[in-house]
């Protein structure tokens, strides 16, 4: 199918975008500079004689006396482009805003032909209050460039016939790199038919690749497509109540309704998505709640699970007028259905729905894991960092971070494996510790664990290969009794760091309680005493 492109530019549209938010400076000359500083001029308007793009604020008031120098306000540009684009809409079904002031959109087989499409664009365009010229291509630059050189009007470039239309125009309509554009008048080159006659192997290895693009559009050959703008759409639904209510039972209901229907249209276009706010509001103001899920989903049951769980965590259930739900997309497809149960994907969903529902009743930065830290400290209780979790992906990429640093530590109530520096080394005959990385013919024993290879005093330690116990720490440390001088024990092994502040200067051991538990306590040096620092399991 052939390509038709309209071509909207707007050459006052930065100034007519600043007359729409000021009014009162109609009729004066004005200029718009770029930035905060106002360092250089990017347009100016009709009745402001002798001011051109380039020039500094300086120069523009020498040039132009009077004229008034409005910084650029590209918010409020922004908002005209996709108000212009939404009445675009109606003329083509796909329009894209590439930059300020220039719009573009699908002419392809328009219904009431081209020149009733152009007619109709640049009506819109004035209804908003913008100057503007229109013109039809066969591609972009085509369009650009008809549109341009049409002054206030309109022009439509027949089907096919872009590189006769382009030939005798300016060489300047390109968007050439510096310096090309004197290069190619020393050259003779001042029209784009010139450029587009000359072979592209010399005009290449003379200016280089780009030069092949030159002359690809100078021959009415661009290829670049209509880019059309994506909005996303935010579905909402609402529920007042005949009065105010202050329980949570007609609260749960109404939201069980708004959930069923929001998700109803997520999954009727194929959408999830990874949070939804609830918005309670009451007599005089309005609270809202965000519910964060840890995978996207387009389930109302679970949506209404972890909105109940987010509710009831909170004291805000008094005088609530309505109850508004509100959704946002997050552009990822809905996940496939699992045939079996028990499958990695619905174990992961049955993880996602458990964090959700934590985050929910806690907070979202209060359900964390622990990652190993090794760059910390040697200290166990400070080889870790707390990290929120915000989906199951967070955990897989936990635990692959553990199994390449054997170093690693957990909290009071985890249970991983713990190993000491390398550099340490144990007193006791015959015992020595796991390097954090062994060697391929020790990889048998469970990476990072505090082992010993031997025999001491009465302590039968694993035999290569086999499996070395976890320890769940204790953090802080707990203060104990001395060990009995007889208590079966393997060390001691020294633990120093922190010189420069606090500094840490500590005996490790393994030994057997009271109780039969194996343990790791240590002495610490500077003050005498002795700590529990985990159990191993």
């Amino acid at each position: 199918m052939q390509r038709r492109i309209a071509c909207l530019v707007l050459p006052q549209f930065s100034v007519e975008v600043c007359l729409r938010t000021k009014p009162s400076l109609k009729g004066r000359p004005i200029a718009i500079a770029q930035g905060e500083a106002r360092r250089e001029i990017v347009c100016a308007g009709r009745t402001s004689i002798g001011v051109v793009p380039g020039m500094t604020p300086k120069q523009a008031r020498a040039a132009c006396p009077g004229l008034v120098v409005v910084a650029r306000d590209e918010n409020a540009e922004l908002a005209a482009t996709s108000e212009l684009l939404d009445a675009l809409e109606t003329c083509g079904p796909l329009v894209e805003g590439s930059a300020p002031g220039i719009c573009y959109f699908d002419a392809a087989l328009l219904p009431g032909g081209e020149a009733a499409a152009l007619g109709a664009a640049v009506s819109l365009a004035s209804e908003l209050g913008f100057t503007c010229a229109a013109a039809i291509a066969d591609d972009k630059f085509s369009a650009r460039c008809a549109a341009l050189v049409a002054g206030g009007g309109v022009s439509i470039v027949p089907a096919g016939g872009a590189a006769a239309f382009l030939a005798p125009l300016s060489i300047n309509l390109l968007a050439l790199a510096a310096g090309d554009a004197q290069r190619l008048d020393l050259l003779g080159l001042r029209t784009l038919g010139q450029l587009a006659a000359l072979p592209a192997g010399p005009l290449a290895l003379r200016f280089g690749e780009r030069a092949r693009r030159y002359r690809q559009l100078a021959r009415g050959a661009d290829d670049e497509p209509l880019q059309p703008r994506s909005v996303t759409a935010h579905y909402e639904n609402r529920f007042a109540f005949d009065g105010a209510v202050d329980r949570l039972e007609p609260v749960l209901f109404a939201l069980r309704g708004c959930l069923a229907t929001v998700a109803a249209r997520l999954a009727g276009c194929a959408q999830t998505c990874d949070r939804f706010d609830v918005a309670l509001e009451f007599s005089a103001e309005s609270v809202t709640v965000p519910v964060l899920l840890a995978e996207p989903t387009a389930s109302a049951e679970t949506m209404f699970h972890l909105a109940r769980i987010a509710l009831e965590s909170r004291e805000m259930l008094e005088s609530i007028a309505a109850i508004v739900v509100r959704v946002t997309p997050c552009g990822q497809a809905p996940p496939q259905l699992s045939l079996f149960d028990g499958s990695a994907a619905s174990r992961k969903a049955a993880v996602a729905a458990t964090i959700a529902r934590l985050q929910a009743a806690l907070g979202r930065d209060e359900v964390v894991t622990m990652v190993p830290a090794p760059a910390r400290s040697r200290l166990p209780e400070r080889m870790q960092q707390a990290t929120p979790i915000q989906s199951p992906r967070d955990l897989e990429l936990a635990g692959a971070a553990r199994s390449r640093n054997a170093r690693t530590v957990r909290s009071a109530d985890a249970r991983v494996r713990v190993a000491v520096p390398w550099k340490a080394r144990v007193q006791e005959p015959g015992l020595a510790l796991r390097k954090a990385e062994p060697p391929p013919h020790e990889a048998g024993l469970s990476n990072g664990a505090i082992a010993p290879t031997g025999r001491a005093n009465g302590i039968t330690t694993p035999a290569r290969g086999a499996w070395a116990p976890a320890l769940r720490l204790v953090d802080p440390p707990k203060p104990i009794a001395a060990p009995a001088p007889n208590a079966t024990r393997a060390g001691p092994f020294r633990l120093s760091e922190s010189w420069w502040e606090h500094g840490v200067e500590r005996d490790y051991y393994q030994l057997v309680d009271t109780a039969g538990a194996l343990v790791l306590v240590f002495r610490d040096l500077r003050d005498g005493c002795w700590y529990l620092q985990g159990v191993f399991d």
